[in-house]
């Protein structure tokens, strides 16, 4: 039982502590027998109301949020809704169930600096132990996007809705699957139909992740195509109506490419872009072998070294945003491990703040905000 205790009370972070998310444990074990978290819930002091922000028509008390990928189910939202996070994201969906990969599906490495996007190195090593601060925290991750089955989440998804407070909001992430045939239509249609269940599940706001690998037209990510982001995302908005929508995007080779996909997702009637997604990079053991395992040469990069890469994008986000006059909200994430990292991205222009790593590794970390302010 999870005793209460004082904001200010709140338990210092210790390297030999495991994450929430037990990274040698599967997706399953950790999504039926976690969060593995043992803390103390820190009694959170509110702000008061007329000081909380308006997020897609709905009041929240803070800009804190966790991004796609932790919040496994309605047990993970619970969690992390109780350690003072405000924009809950549950793991992406798909309209079936999908095992995923199989172990490994995280594993340290060793980056202890920023990377930068224009020049990235051939590959980055696994590490040999884990980080001693979360300062450097740095993991590579590769699950491809599990999901539950529609009759679990039918149940599930509802069960998430009643553990967040008056303040808080669960998003549901979405992603299309690719049918038998690779019909490109078959694919926009399946996105359009998870996003319908997702709102009949009881979503109040639909991300779909766009930073996917578009195996169906073999486009690549579809964020980097303003067409294909234009038709699948209006196709999502004539399924949801007036839920919000919120798209999920990484990186771009140039702000003019960046600035054609807004004004499309605009167009669409999209209202939220949030990036970044992972830093895509072959990741290697001490033999030279793929760490993952045969067939995983690649993978995300998350944690800290992706930190400055994402305020870039927030930046670059704010100005077209503004410039174009879109009316996006620009919902910012990657590479925050350290409370003081929040505002960073405020600072850069985001609306709102979003972690995902620092969350599995240091749970109180929101908490560590609010307490500061």
């Amino acid at each position: 039982m999870n005793k209460i205790i004082s904001q200010k009370n709140i338990p210092p972070w210790k390297s030999e502590k495991i994450p929430i998310y037990h990274i040698d444990k599967t997706y399953m074990e950790n999504s039926e027998n976690g969060p593995f978290f043992e803390g103390p819930f820190p009694k959170r002091l509110w702000p008061h109301q007329n000081r909380w922000l308006d997020f897609l028509g709905y009041r929240i008390a803070s800009p804190l949020g966790v991004a796609a990928g932790p919040l496994l189910n309605s047990k993970w939202i619970g969690v992390a809704a109780r350690l003072g996070f405000d924009i809950l994201c549950y793991k992406t969906i798909r309209s079936n169930s999908y095992a995923g990969h199989p172990l490994p599906n995280v594993i340290y490495i060793d980056a202890d600096k920023q990377l930068d996007p224009s020049r990235l190195p051939n590959q980055l090593r696994q590490a040999t132990s884990s980080p001693q601060c979360l300062e450097t925290l740095a993991i590579t991750n590769s699950f491809g996007m599990p999901s539950r089955s529609p009759e679990y989440l039918e149940n599930d998804i509802p069960l998430a809705n009643s553990q967040v407070q008056t303040g808080q909001i669960v998003i549901v992430s979405i992603v299309g699957s690719p049918g038998k045939s690779n019909d490109k239509n078959d694919f926009v249609e399946d996105f359009a139909a998870t996003a319908c269940f997702a709102k009949e599940c009881g979503a109040k706001v639909i991300e779909a992740n766009f930073s996917c690998p578009n195996v169906a037209t073999g486009e690549g990510s579809i964020y980097l195509h303003p067409e294909t982001v234009y038709e699948i995302a209006l196709r999502i908005k004539k399924a949801i109506g007036t839920v919000p929508l919120i798209l999920k995007v990484g990186l771009f080779s140039n702000p003019a490419a960046m600035r054609q996909m807004f004004i499309s997702a605009a167009k669409a009637g999209v209202q939220a872009i949030s990036g970044i997604n992972t830093i895509s990079m072959n990741v290697v053991d001490s033999n030279q072998n793929p760490a993952l395992g045969p067939g995983r040469c690649s993978s995300g990069i998350c944690g800290a070294p992706i930190r400055q890469a994402a305020l870039d994008f927030v930046q670059q986000a704010r100005h077209i945003n503004d410039k174009e006059k879109l009316g996006l909200m620009i919902i910012g994430g990657g590479g925050i491990t350290l409370p003081q990292h929040f505002d960073l991205f405020f600072q850069a222009g985001a609306d709102i703040a979003m972690c995902a790593t620092g969350l599995m590794w240091d749970p109180y970390l929101a908490m560590r905000y609010h307490e500061m302010k």
